[in-house]
């Protein structure tokens, strides 16, 4: 956790400002793809009515994903980043490098310094989501930027849980005991703020930026853990 801004730790206050503060903002781009474009396209980093707007492409491109699919698919899945592999798959984006979902991953956050590997990264997966540098393709490079560094983080700590039961149980736990989403940023009164995210029941956020994938994260990460015992 970054403590060089201010940091809440109080459950309820972290909750409250989750629900009513807006995320930092991020500086609008008209230069080429590169990680700058894909943070000022994706629902993450924005507010308000563009959040929205971006936000429900995210959601469409959720919708057509079933994560009783997602499960199976992650049961019989292999290798490195199986979670990233199955998502992409789902999506038809079969041309994915995982190598380049992590690096990308890996410099997502506006306070991660510019980093020309990440920016050639962010046109690769374009490229690879049929070459259209538009709000849709953001949406979907979102969705596994996202998840990766997130899934592998929850299935790593649900492993380490060694915990009896089912796949669902085990995350349920972990979710409360070791969620994998640590802190989190919010403006408030105009200056940044670092919010705790460690408590029960808020490890997929809360308010209009909660996770929109909750349900398929979940089916993924217990695939993994059921193909993995």
């Amino acid at each position: 956790m970054n403590r060089t801004v201010p940091l809440i730790t109080d459950p309820d206050q972290v909750r409250a400002t989750l629900i009513n503060a807006p995320v930092p903002a991020v500086p609008a781009v008209d230069a080429p793809v590169g990680i700058g474009w894909l943070r000022a396209h994706v629902p993450r980093f924005s507010t308000g009515s563009e959040h929205q707007r971006l936000r429900a492409l995210v959601t469409a491109e959720l919708d057509r994903l079933s994560p009783a699919d997602l499960r199976e698919r992650a049961r019989a899945e292999d290798g490195p980043l199986p979670h990233v592999r199955v998502l992409a798959e789902a999506l038809g984006l079969q041309e994915i490098s995982i190598e380049a979902v992590a690096l990308v991953a890996a410099h997502y956050q506006p306070y991660e310094p510019d980093n020309p590997a990440a920016d050639e990264a962010v046109v690769a997966l374009v490229a690879a989501c049929g070459g259209v540098a538009d709000d849709a393709t953001a949406a979907r490079i979102c969705l596994l930027v996202q998840a990766c560094a997130a899934t592998s983080a929850l299935v790593a700590n649900a492993q380490q849980l060694n915990s009896a039961g089912t796949a669902e149980q085990i995350i349920a736990r972990t979710m409360d005991e070791n969620p994998p989403l640590r802190s989190t940023r919010r403006v408030v009164d105009g200056e940044v703020v670092e919010l705790d995210m460690r408590h029960p029941g808020l490890g997929f956020g809360a308010g209009p930026h909660a996770c929109p994938g909750r349900a398929h994260a979940i089916a993924i990460a217990a695939g993994i853990i059921e193909g993995s015992e």
